[in-house]
């Protein structure tokens, strides 16, 4: 169980550090309204979150 949660926890950080860089650059490449970067932003916020959360569900793992 630790090691799962040691190796979600590691994706979880790389992930919120890429996806936000990501975001902002389809965001910026496709010249959108400033209201779609903070939906972007939330997005991969919660994309981020849930490799770590989905360890917590419930199964007989």
């Amino acid at each position: 169980m630790l090691e799962k949660l040691v190796v979600r926890l590691g994706l979880s950080c790389v992930l919120l550090v890429t996806l936000p860089m990501a975001a902002d650059a389809v965001v910026s490449t496709v010249q959108a309204p400033p209201i779609f970067g903070g939906v972007a932003a939330i997005a991969s916020c919660f994309g981020a979150c849930f490799p770590l959360l989905s360890l917590f569900q419930n199964n007989e793992d």
